[in-house]
C-alpha cells in the first residue's frame, strides 16, 4: 500500500516535508517522467489525511470524467492532470477555485511535465503555477534495488542480488513495475517450489511476455 514510510526518498525529501507538515500553502503541483513516483505519492498523500480524519479522495485524470462530489472532500488528489478530458480541466479549475475562496481544503496534483508546458486550458495552467511546484526526481539504480532488497526483507523472500540486477537489465525500470514483478516471482517460486534464481526469471519473464 502506497505510504510515506515505503517510498524511497532521497532525492525528494523536500516534497515528503512539504507534504506530511502543516502549511500555509495548500495547493501543491508534482512534476516529472512516468514512473519517479508521482502516484504513489498522491496515494501516500491521501492515506496520511485519512489517518488525520480528513475527507479525501483520489482522482486520476487517466480515468476521468472528476466526479461532483470530489469538491465534499477537504483534501483532494488529482494525478495525470495532463490526461484530463476538457470538460474535466474546467471542472479542476472550479474546484481549484472553489477551495481558493473558501480559505479550506487542500489540493495536490500531478502531471508529467512542470505547470506551463502543460498542454491544458490557460486558466488551468496559470492556476497549477500558482502553488508549490516540484519536480519528483526518478530513482537511480542504486535507489531502485535499495527499495527491491527493502520489500523483499519485508515479504522475508531471500533473493539474491543478481535477480535484482538482471530485472534492472531485462524488465520494466519504474519501481512499480519492479516490485509487481517481485510479487509474480514469488507466486511462481511458491508454485514450482523453486527458489527464486536468474533462471527463474527469465522463464517467468519470457512467459509474461508472451502473454502480453
Amino acid at each position: 500500500m502506497p505510504a510515506f514510510d515505503n517510498f524511497v526518498a532521497e532525492r525528494n525529501r523536500e516534497i515528503i516535508t512539504a507534504l506530511t507538515h502543516h502549511t500555509d500553502e495548500r495547493f501543491i503541483y508534482l512534476w516529472g517522467e512516468p514512473g519517479s513516483g508521482k502516484t504513489h505519492l498522491l496515494q501516500a498523500w491521501i492515506a496520511h489525511a485519512e489517518t488525520l480524519g480528513r475527507a479525501s479522495i483520489y482522482l486520476d485524470g487517466q480515468y476521468g470524467p472528476l466526479p461532483d462530489f470530489a469538491r465534499e472532500a477537504s483534501f483532494i488528489a488529482v494525478d495525470h492532470v495532463d490526461d484530463l478530458a476538457p470538460d474535466d480541466q474546467i471542472a479542476l479549475f472550479s474546484i481549484y477555485n472553489s477551495l481558493k475562496e473558501s480559505g479550506e481544503g487542500r489540493l495536490l496534483m500531478a502531471g508529467r511535465q512542470p505547470p506551463m508546458a502543460l498542454a491544458v486550458r490557460d486558466d488551468l495552467r496559470t492556476r497549477l503555477g500558482w502553488g508549490l511546484v516540484f519536480e519528483v526526481k526518478a530513482l537511480s539504480d542504486d535507489d531502485k534495488l535499495a527499495a527491491l532488497n527493502a520489500h523483499a526483507a519485508e515479504r522475508q523472500l531471500a533473493i539474491p542480488e543478481d535477480v535484482f540486477r538482471y530485472l534492472l537489465t531485462h524488465w520494466r525500470r519504474d519501481l512499480t513495475s519492479l516490485i509487481e514483478m517481485l510479487d509474480i516471482l514469488d507466486r511462481y517460486s511458491l508454485a514450482l517450489r523453486r527458489p527464486i534464481t536468474v533462471p527463474l526469471v527469465k522463464n517467468v519473464l519470457q512467459t509474461t511476455r508472451a502473454d502480453s
